[in-house]
């Protein structure tokens, strides 16, 4: 089962306990408890529910004085907590409402009462997350905002100076963007950046934060990124933009960026400007000298570094015979691992040709969303190895998944990590590995195995998992039984917003019905 909410029970009451975690599965809510003040303040910050229900009558620290530490404890201080307890004077009421608790239910209580009480309390926590999000996001182009960037750009630099690991900075104009407004019109102009965002998320690394610093200009923060690399992904980016076709409507242009790159393999400075104005003298340099190009701040001299191209001609050449080396043998594992996964087919007949249907139907949205053809690319191989790693998963758990024990799904959901543990080594996967390893995630960061919220989880990913789910419904699998179309797309509607993005279930509505009936087994 797939729960869309955590909740803390904290109470030494087996009784109540249970009541309560049979009550909360209803609701398809996850139930954690502990059964006194002290396990249950350690449990909040390691877990971090969504809601705590609070007893006051347990051994040792008692409920009010738990509900005061956790308040006074910044990892935990944001929970919302509500009291279940026999104490039902009104000064105890008072008391554990001016402590911070959000309401307070005497016993014994009314199941259809509490029901209604915490489901109001998850709305209201629903309302703050879509208002955070919406607070912290670039309407236009979906990226995060200057103000949130910055917000953990200070918490990265900082990570960095402790750990001693590298980071990048890439600062970018969109070359003439004053040009497309006047010759074309600011709906164009808004079409442009709005496809910027998708571009710069489809083609970032996987730890990489990006947002929209301001009008045409984007910024891009590489945590954990040597110098070398990060030039690498700033002149991948910049070819990609050159050579992407700019869709404004009845034509498509062309557009160039000028990157300025900043990158500290030990941090020198942790002054946020002054990493920045670094990116952005480099950024001005670029637009100086032809524009359309990568310039990198030379930490050694102080000022950016003039050249003709970040990327020497040597290096170019010397890529691209890598990179066709590296292709031939991804073409031969793809091959090697398509062979162990039809071998799947002997254990489970569902997987033997799962793979391939989940590859067209995600090419089918993908194409829907318009994304690039180097993230389709990407997609299409990730789809074929996604189930990779069930060939180390017992089959028993391949034949019949109703009624597993929280162990069991614990060892099934290892698949996704087992999969990227058997491709890491084979070195010419390392796009395709996080699709691989993030199709389980949940949009509203309920799924496994990291716990990714919305956009911190991989476009590819969140595409890999409409179309997997999909075709799990609408193909028979041992003890399950299939559904139609109409109900499949109406199951994935359903989970819009919480299971799946709300971007991808769209495109997967816009299908018309003889696609998706080719997707059928």
């Amino acid at each position: 089962m797939s729960y869309n909410r955590k909740i803390l029970v904290i109470d030494d009451s087996t009784t109540s306990v249970v009541i309560l975690e049979n009550m909360l599965k209803n609701m398809n809510i996850e139930t954690i408890s502990a059964n006194n003040g002290e396990s249950g303040i350690e449990m909040a910050s390691k877990e971090q529910p969504d809601l705590i229900l609070l007893d006051i009558l347990m051994p040792g620290i008692d409920g009010f004085e738990t509900c005061k530490r956790l308040k006074n404890n910044h990892n935990t201080s944001e929970i919302p907590i509500i009291f279940i307890s026999a104490k039902d004077e009104s000064v105890d009421k008072v008391k554990g409402l001016e402590l911070g608790a959000i309401d307070y239910i005497a016993k014994p209580f009314d199941i259809g009462e509490l029901r209604a009480r915490i489901g109001v309390v998850l709305r209201i926590l629903e309302l703050h997350e879509k208002n955070t999000a919406l607070a912290n996001t670039d309407e236009l182009t979906k990226l995060y905002n200057r103000r949130y960037f910055f917000n953990i750009f200070e918490r990265e630099v900082l990570q960095a100076k402790i750990t001693g690991k590298p980071l990048a900075v890439m600062l970018f104009d969109i070359d003439h963007f004053k040009n497309v407004n006047d010759t074309y019109g600011h709906i164009a102009g808004d079409k442009i950046l709005e496809q910027m965002g998708k571009v710069i998320s489809e083609n970032k690394y996987p730890l990489d934060v990006v947002a929209r610093y301001g009008g045409e200009e984007f910024i891009v923060l590489m945590p954990q990124t040597p110098q070398k690399e990060a030039a690498r992904a700033a002149e991948k980016l910049r070819s990609t933009i050159d050579q992407w076709q700019w869709d404004i409507g009845d034509k498509t242009i062309s557009v160039s960026v000028s990157i300025g790159l900043v990158s500290m393999e030990s941090i020198d400075s942790s002054d946020l400007s002054e990493i920045v104005q670094r990116a952005d003298d480099s950024l001005y340099v670029a637009k100086e000298h032809g524009r359309n190009r990568v310039i990198l701040w030379d930490n050694s001299s102080k000022a950016p570094q003039v050249q003709e191209n970040i990327v020497s001609n040597s290096y170019s050449e010397l890529q691209e015979k890598v990179s066709f080396l590296s292709e031939q043998l991804k073409n031969q594992v793809l091959k090697t691992a398509s062979a162990f996964i039809e071998a799947l087919a002997t254990k489970d007949s569902f997987s033997g040709s799962h793979a391939q249907r989940v590859q067209k139907l995600a090419l089918d949205i993908a194409d829907q969303m318009n994304v690039s053809g180097e993230l389709k690319e990407r997609l299409a191989t990730a789809a074929l190895l996604h189930d990779i790693g069930k060939l180390g998963i017992p089959d028993r758990f391949l034949t019949n998944t109703e009624n597993l024990s929280k162990q069991d799904e614990s060892i099934l959901r290892e698949h996704s990590i087992a999969g990227v543990k058997i491709l890491e080594p084979v070195g010419v996967f390392t796009q395709e590995l996080p699709i691989v390893r993030q199709h389980h995630e949940n949009f509203d960061g309920s799924g496994y195995p990291d716990g990714l919220k919305g956009r911190e989880i991989v476009i590819g990913a969140r595409i890999l998992a409409v179309a997997n789910y999909y075709d799990s419904l609408i193909c028979p699998k041992s003890g399950i039984d299939s559904v139609d179309q109409e109900e499949a797309t109406s199951q994935i509607s359903a989970a819009s917003g919480e299971k799946f993005d709300p971007e991808v279930v769209e495109a997967l509505s816009q299908i018309n019905t003889a696609k998706l009936a080719s997707c059928v087994c």
